[in-house]
């Protein structure tokens, strides 16, 4: 190891240590420090789906073009409402090589739908006061060279950052895993111009979420895949989910990940990189991290509205809150998402809250399209379930700005 790299990771321990005795106090020192796991079920539950409407709509959703129809599809679907599974099934193989099949309790990358994990972490660590997101990122990386980009910044994809999955390989040339500690030093010594001034825009950035996974780990003194095994995956009993980590062994089988045509999709070096990716998880380990989010036995109402508020003007439709994708409609109403895509992994986890409608969509074969469908099975059930009307008056306002595009026309023509 280079010695600049010694020198990192020695400076890196000397501040872990020093910021973590100065927080004796906290959770993380504590006896206290577990969150109560009697509070979540350990068992997610199930609608009968042998009565009507449920029957008539588990067959509708058979019917999309997914799994049941689309024989290109390979992974689970799940669909939730008002805390019961109305439909769940896996589709495909998880390891060709071994002729395993994909389950809903086996474990796939979720990608960027790590990014749910990671912001909410934060905002879980602001609500225990031992961070506050509108503080500057070198507050807790004290390396980190932009002196104004805060954690809320990072939160929202407003901070600027280039994004390091496009440029991090030309100066890597190990053949060994990069971390996020590397992906800061890239940034530290050659200090890439930001994209913008922090604040200004949104621009979509993984170098954002690789930067919330340090400061989750300098905040709390642990290592990023401990402090979500302690403080999600354990006490929410998501028994199926894991931050890869590629020095580790698994003794267990994941979804693989597979091309269109199922060639097996390799590991890279970015693939050591966490809090933007990294999570394995299930489509029913997702659904108890749903649930848990509709309680305030996890996060209090009023950090549940901050996290789930959009940070772009309302008629942005495609918006973006603290770790959460947005939708927001004219007419108020909205609903958080994220899609994942990471090698051949896809997926989409939607959370349509006023309903407690929830779509888990996952794959480990890549296939153009998948996440379309969150949208159509949600048509789909809005026709046996009194869901809400999203999109309200977002025809009618199309059909007006049509209207007055026509109007504008013919006051040209004449």
């Amino acid at each position: 190891m280079k010695l600049y790299q010694l020198t990192l990771n020695f400076i890196k321990f000397i501040f872990l240590l020093t910021f973590t005795f100065s927080h004796a106090g906290s959770p993380f020192a504590s006896t206290h420090a577990s969150i109560n796991a009697n509070l979540f079920p350990a068992e997610i539950e199930h609608e009968d789906v042998t009565r009507s409407p449920y029957k008539e709509l588990y067959e509708e959703i058979d019917r999309i073009n997914l799994g049941a129809t689309n024989p290109r599809f390979n992974g689970s679907v799940l669909v939730g409402y008002k805390g019961k599974v109305i439909y769940e099934k896996a589709f495909g193989q998880a390891n060709r090589a071994i002729g395993k099949p994909n389950s809903l309790q086996l474990p796939t990358q979720v990608a960027s739908i790590t990014k749910t994990f990671t912001g909410t972490a934060v905002m879980w660590l602001q609500e225990k006061g031992f961070l506050n997101i509108e503080d500057k990122v070198s507050k807790y990386i004290w390396e980190f060279p932009y002196e104004n980009i805060t954690i809320e910044q990072l939160l929202a994809h407003t901070s600027g950052l280039s994004d390091y999955i496009q440029f991090s390989g030309r100066y890597w040339s190990s053949s060994q895993p990069m971390y996020n500690d590397e992906v800061l030093n890239q940034f530290t010594t050659y200090k890439f111009k930001l994209k913008f001034t922090p604040g200004t825009r949104f621009d979509y950035s993984n170098s954002n979420y690789a930067f919330l996974g340090l400061i989750i780990e300098r905040v709390s003194g642990m290592q990023y895949k401990d402090f979500m095994k302690k403080y999600i995956f354990e006490p929410l009993h998501m028994n199926n989910s894991y931050v890869f980590d590629p020095a580790d062994e698994y003794a267990f089988t994941h979804a693989r990940s597979y091309n269109a045509n199922f060639t097996e999709w390799k590991n890279t070096h970015q693939d050591g990189v966490y809090g933007d990716k990294g999570i394995f998880t299930t489509a029913q380990d997702l659904f108890k991290w749903d649930q848990a989010l509709y309680s305030n036995n996890f996060l209090n109402s009023e950090t549940l509205n901050n996290t789930f508020s959009p940070r772009q003007p309302w008629n942005a439709s495609k918006n973006y809150a603290l770790g959460w994708r947005m939708r927001t409609f004219p007419n108020g109403e909205k609903f958080a998402y994220h899609t994942g895509w990471w090698h051949g992994y896809q997926g989409i986890f939607s959370r349509y809250m006023k309903d407690e409608f929830t779509i888990v969509i996952l794959s480990n074969r890549y296939i153009s399209g998948i996440t379309k469908n969150s949208e159509l099975i949600y048509d789909t059930a809005s026709k046996y379930l009194n869901l809400t009307d999203l999109k309200g008056n977002l025809q009618k306002e199309i059909q007006l700005e049509e209207d007055h595009a026509g109007e504008e026309i013919q006051i040209v023509m004449r």
